[in-house]
C-alpha cells in the first residue's frame, strides 16, 4: 500500500526565539526551511501532535473461565492489523492478517487452564518471529508484552471464555527520528519531535477542465524538536494561527 507523503516538510532541530521561524501575512503562512507558502484559506485540516517514544501494551489472558474439553484444538492468535511478514523478509501493509497463530491439541484428556496457559507461553517464546513476549501473569494466566510500538498495537484471538485484561495501555509513537526519517526528512537520532500536519487544496491547472484550475489534496509537514529552550513560544504562536486566535484578526480567514 502506497505511503502518502507531504509535499513539503521541515524539520527544525534549532528553534529561534520569539517564533521567528514562522511568517505568516496575509492569511499566508510559511516555516523555515519549508520551502512553500501556504494559503490558509485553501487549508481543510490540521493536526498538532505532541512527541511520543510510544509504549507497547501488555496484556493478560485468563483462561480460568475457558470452555475446557478433551479432542479439541486451542488456538490463539496474535494479530497486528495493517501489517505482514513478507516470506523473504519485511513488511507489507495490510488489513486484518493474522500475524502468529498458535494451537493447542487437548488430546482424551480435559486440559486445565495452567496447562494451557503453560503450554502457549512456550509455543510463543519458542517462536522466533513472534510479536509479542509471553510470561506467566499467574495460574492459567498468559501475559503478553508487545515487542515494539512501532507497527501498531495488537490484538488477540482467543478460546471461548478467556478473559482480557490490559495492565499497560498502548502509546503509538509521534515525532521519533524513524519517523521524520520514513517522511524523508533528515532528523537528529536524539530527537523528540513535536509534529504539525496543514491539509490544504492546491491549485494545479489540468486538461480534463480545459486547463482550469483543480484542487489537489496535499499536506505539509512541520517537525518541531520539542525540547528547544524555544520550541514553546513557536507552539503558541502556530497554535493560535491555526487554531483562529491569532492576533490581528484580520490576517486570518481560518482552516
Amino acid at each position: 500500500m502506497a505511503i502518502k507523503r507531504p509535499i513539503a516538510l521541515t524539520v527544525l532541530d534549532t528553534v529561534q526565539a520569539a517564533a521567528a521561524d514562522i511568517t505568516f501575512a496575509g492569511n499566508k503562512l510559511t516555516v523555515t526551511g519549508l520551502g512553500r507558502t501556504v494559503n490558509l484559506a485553501d487549508a481543510t485540516y490540521y493536526d498538532y501532535t505532541a512527541y511520543a517514544a510510544g509504549t507497547p501494551s501488555v496484556k493478560e489472558y485468563d483462561f480460568a473461565a475457558a470452555t475446557l474439553g478433551a479432542d479439541l484444538t486451542y488456538r490463539l492468535a496474535v494479530i497486528i492489523d495493517g501489517q505482514i511478514d513478507f516470506n523473504g523478509g519485511g513488511k507489507e501493509a495490510n488489513e486484518l492478517i493474522p500475524i502468529r497463530e498458535y494451537t493447542i491439541s487437548s488430546g482424551s484428556t480435559v486440559p486445565t487452564a495452567a496447562f494451557l496457559a503453560t503450554e502457549f507461553i512456550t509455543r510463543i517464546n519458542l517462536d522466533p518471529n513472534a510479536k509479542v513476549t509471553a510470561a506467566s501473569g499467574g495460574a492459567g494466566i498468559v501475559e503478553l508484552t508487545l515487542n515494539t510500538a512501532e507497527f501498531g498495537d495488537f490484538r488477540v484471538e482467543s478460546p471461548l471464555g478467556v478473559v482480557e485484561t490490559v495492565t499497560t495501555p498502548f502509546v503509538a509513537p509521534a515525532g521519533t527520528p524513524a519517523i521524520v526519517e520514513a517522511d524523508r526528512g533528515q532528523a537528529n537520532p536524539a530527537g523528540a519531535y513535536n509534529t504539525y500536519v496543514i491539509s490544504f487544496d492546491d491549485e494545479r491547472r489540468h486538461n480534463a477542465v480545459a486547463g482550469g484550475y483543480v484542487g489537489y489534496p496535499e499536506d505539509v509537514k512541520v517537525y518541531l524538536e520539542s525540547t528547544s529552550g524555544n520550541a514553546a513560544a513557536f507552539i503558541s504562536a502556530m497554535n493560535a494561527i491555526l487554531g483562529g486566535t491569532h492576533t490581528p484578526v484580520a490576517d486570518y480567514l481560518g482552516v
